[in-house]
């Protein structure tokens, strides 16, 4: 079951809340917030990753997005920003560009 906020700042806060669960700070440690672009879903999939040495990658589901416009999208990533400093990373986003500058949506 999907819940909607329907505010990109809460949906900002519900996420950064998720991923502070998990995050553990280790010395070697690479954490990652992944958006994956659902294409047959229209959805966006929120996942954060956790690279430790000498073990697998570690990816924990955060949220899915079910409001599938880029403005929400880019609004959303921008409350993401100003709550915490992890590298956000996307995929299968293709040649999309965001709305407000026409850029590449790729790896921030």
């Amino acid at each position: 079951m999907v819940t909607h906020l329907n505010s990109p700042q809460k949906e900002a806060a519900l996420i950064v809340e998720r991923l502070q669960k998990y995050f553990k700070p280790y010395v070697q440690a690479r954490y990652t917030i992944l958006v994956v672009n659902n294409t047959y879903g229209h959805s966006y999939n929120f996942f954060f990753n956790v690279l430790r040495p000498q073990q697998l990658t570690r990816s924990i589901p955060l949220r899915r997005i079910t409001t599938y416009h880029l403005e929400y999208l880019e609004e959303l990533i921008k409350y993401i920003h100003s709550l915490t400093a992890l590298t956000i990373t996307f995929k299968k986003f293709g040649t999309a560009r965001w709305p407000s500058n026409f850029k590449r949506i790729t790896f921030n």
